[in-house]
Formats: structure tokens, sequence, C-alpha cells
């Protein structure tokens, strides 16, 4: 099944196309894609639903979002499963957090919502009195990633979209399908009113583009590449649009940094998901007096890294997802060599195992500012060094990539880090913590006007924006 309309699962219009997996190679299933047409009923269906469901009071819609926690609760470990096998994330150490977000999305978006106040707006004129009231904004086109394609989903979009009273048309990363139809039967299960979610799996340029330009839908919500961002924005029009695009925040470790509490951090935020994060730590920028010690600390943090099959519980790092993704990363680390690099370790795809996805860990040192790593974003296992030997240079360093979604610092300074950071400008950066740190009611997104996208996600800032002020005047006379 590819699409889930008013509650009834059924089979796309268009092409058929295998799932496989990316850890063992094996064929998973066959999947009939979405068109146009099953994404013009799916439209209408959240149209149509949408006066029912935004007059629900808040009770009963958040109520809705806690059973959905319950369902995915009780069906945990068998979505994990799907995920793991879909994805190539490892079951144990990835595929359950994963889910388990979902879970945490769902709960807090409810508490969230339940805390969320209107407001009584002061006028001069004393015979009337101003209400401002968060209303939803109507039917949203959701596009989602298929580096968390449920996690990213619940926690930016599904879960404050629902809570906030719009109905949603939801297209995910097609190679994911049975991940997202499991996670929708638990949205059923929990009592959601039909046409409130909708599915359609397809490709993106069909589906998505349907949605996006649709005379039905309100907004959209996207988390995926720059360049996929700038084609929804422009084929939006003037509707609203929550964007979370492309990183590749620098992660600072200063002449002073704990070298392997920075070790440790880094490692984690390069090599969790295998890199596929895009607040991911990609481009390292190391003070040079210290960069030797912490290449030796990195080396020991990678061998402990255990790449293998994702449903074995000893992995800790699986494949990446597809072949465009292996050739990106193998051509970035091909360009920081030719550019004067050192690869230290890594660098090559690991044969040993069913498919050609498994790309070791990687560290690189003496990444040069013009080299692809530096520049642009990886998004594979791939830690690059950037050396420097006065703060002077950091300016230039930076701005060498355009992305400004997440960074970090690491210094024993917190002062001098804190206003280091609030210098910086990226959404969000950590202090003596990876540069994917993240909690899901922490707000996170792109600086304006860079390519990393515009307007806050996480916790109530989802809610926020996937809502509006109405604002009404009463004359009290």
């Amino acid at each position: 099944m590819t699409s889930i309309i008013n509650n009834i699962l059924k089979d796309g219009n268009g092409n058929e196309h295998q799932i496989k997996s990316p850890g063992s190679g094996e064929l998973l299933g066959k999947i009939k894609y979405g068109d146009a047409n099953d994404v013009n009923e799916a439209v209408q269906a959240a149209s149509h639903a949408t006066k029912e469901f935004s007059t629900l009071s808040i009770f009963e819609r958040t109520e809705i979002l806690v059973n959905i926690a319950g369902k995915i609760q009780e069906k945990r470990m068998s979505i994990a499963e799907l995920l793991s096998k879909e994805h190539g994330k490892p079951l144990y150490t990835e595929a359950l957090g994963e889910v388990d977000s979902c879970i945490t999305s769902f709960r807090d978006a409810a508490s969230q919502m339940n805390s969320i106040t209107d407001e009584i707006i002061p006028l001069r004129d004393s015979t009337k009195r101003a209400f401002a009231y968060r209303k939803p904004r109507g039917v949203y086109a959701v596009i989602t990633p298929w580096n968390f394609p449920i996690g990213n989903a619940c926690t930016y979009y599904i879960a404050p979209g629902l809570a906030a009273g719009n109905t949603i048309v939801w297209t995910p990363a097609p190679s994911c399908p049975n991940t997202a139809q499991a996670l929708m039967e638990c949205v059923i299960e929990a009592g959601m009113p039909e046409g409130a979610l909708n599915l359609v799996i397809g490709e993106g340029p069909v589906v998505g583009d349907t949605a996006v330009t649709h005379e039905l839908t309100n907004a959209i919500g996207f988390t995926g590449s720059t360049k996929t961002g700038e084609i929804i924005a422009q084929r939006s029009g003037i509707k609203p649009c929550l964007l979370e695009l492309g990183g590749n925040g620098p992660s600072i470790v200063m002449q002073d940094a704990n070298i392997n509490q920075a070790a440790k951090a880094i490692a984690a935020g390069s090599f969790v998901n295998a890199g596929q994060v895009c607040t991911s730590t990609e481009r390292v920028l190391v003070h040079d007096s210290v960069a030797d010690e912490l290449i030796e600390s990195l080396q020991g943090e990678i061998k402990s890294i255990v790449l293998g099959d994702p449903l074995d519980k000893n992995t800790t790092m699986g494949p990446v997802h597809n072949d465009d993704t292996v050739k990106k990363i193998m051509t970035h680390i091909r360009d920081a060599v030719d550019k004067g690099a050192r690869l230290v370790t890594g660098g090559s795809i690991d044969d040993q195992f069913p498919t050609s996805l498994y790309v070791k860990p990687t560290l690189i040192d003496r990444v040069s500012k013009s080299a692809l790593i530096n520049t642009e974003e990886t998004f594979g296992p791939v830690i690059g060094l950037v050396r420097y030997k006065t703060e002077f240079e950091l300016d230039e360093i930076i701005n060498s990539s355009p992305y400004r979604l997440s960074g970090s610092i690491f210094s024993e300074d917190i002062r001098h880090s804190m206003l280091l950071a609030e210098k910086l400008n990226f959404g969000f950066i950590n202090i003596n913590e990876a540069s994917n740190y993240w909690e899901p009611q922490v707000p996170a997104g792109g600086a304006s006007g860079s390519p990393s996208g515009y307007d806050r996600s996480g916790g109530k800032a989802s809610i926020e924006n996937m809502s509006e002020t109405q604002t009404i005047v009463v004359n009290m006379q």
C-alpha cells in the first residue's frame, strides 16, 4: 500500500518500485507509487476534514495525540525492525531511539498545546476589547526526508501540526514505505478522524510538487536538501513554508578545550546515523596546537565503532542509505585528498558486507578551506579537520561555507564560548557538546539569509509556526 486517504489503505496509481534493504540487499517488497491523482484525492480529503478537525477542542485533539503515542509504544519493536531493515540504521542503538522520539513528540505536542493560551490585547479605546487566538492554518503539505523517516516527520510536523488543528497530507521519502505505513496504522487505531492525516508515497517531483502547488493546500512543511527547498519555496507562491534544509556548521575546538571530551562529542556527532544528519559534525576547525592530540583521541573513538549488520546487537554504525549518498561521500573524500589533505583512517567502502553501502568511518586531517568537505554538506561518516592558528582566521574559514544551521564550540572558557556563540550567525550552537545534540522541545532551524532554511521547528516553535493569530475586536457598547 502506498496511500492512506480517509483512513483507507490503497495502492497508488503510479509505477511499481522495489524496496531493498541497504543492509542486506534483500528485496523487502514492491510498491506502486502514488501519483498526482492520489495527491489530489488526499488534499480533497484533508480539506473536507478541516472544519470538523479544527473545531475539536484542544483537549479532544490532544487526547488523540496521547492515544497515538500509546499505540506506537505498543508496536515499538516491530516498527523499529521495519525502520532498521528499510533504512539501514542499527536497530538497538538508533532505530528504537527514533521510534521513541515519535512517542515523545506526540506526548510533548499534547502537553505543549494544552499550555498555550490566547491573549487579550490592551486597547486605547476602553469601550472595545481585542482578542488574539491561535488558529490552524488549514491543510498542510508535509514532505519529509529518508534520514529520519518517521522521527523527523512526527517531531517537526505531524504531532505539532495536528495539535494545532491542521489537517495534513504527508509525502514521506519513498524508500521507507512500510515504516510510514506502520506509523499511519497507529494513527488510525488511535481514533484519528478520517481525512485529518493522509499519506501518499511517491516521487517528490510528482507527489510532492502536486501537494505543494495544490489550490487547497494552505501551508507547507519540508525537511531536505537546499536545492529541493528552493524549488518548493518557488513553487509554493505565497503559502507559508516551514523549511529545514542543508547544514555544514563548524565544530570549533579551541586551544583550551578538553580534548577527550571534544573527541567523544565529535565522533558521536559525525557517526550517528552514519553521518546522515543535517546537523552532523563534518568540518572541525581545530587549533593547530591541539590538532595532533585531537587526532589521537578521535582514532581511539573510531576504533570502538562497530560497522555492521543493522539488526546485529553489537553494531553501532550501519550502512548509508543509498548509492547517491555513497558517491557524494567518496567524491568529497577524493577532493579533500587531491587538495592536500591527509587521510588518517577510513576513506573507503568495507567490502565484507552484502552491499556496497558500508562506508568506513573516516578521519581526514589538514583539509583546505576550498575542499568540498569544508564548503558543502557531505552527509556521511566523515570528519574533516581544518587547522587554524589564531582566532582571527575563524571568520574566513566559517564563511567559506554558506550553511547556517548548527555548530559547536569546545572550550574550558565558557564566558568566551558564549560570547563567540552569540556572534556566530547559526540557528543553534552547542558548547562542549556535539553539533547534532538536540532535544525535541528545543527550537531549531537555519539562520535567516542562509541556505539552511527558515523559521523554527521543535516544541512550541513548531506549533506556533504551524498556526496563525486571528484577532477579533469587539465593540462593548
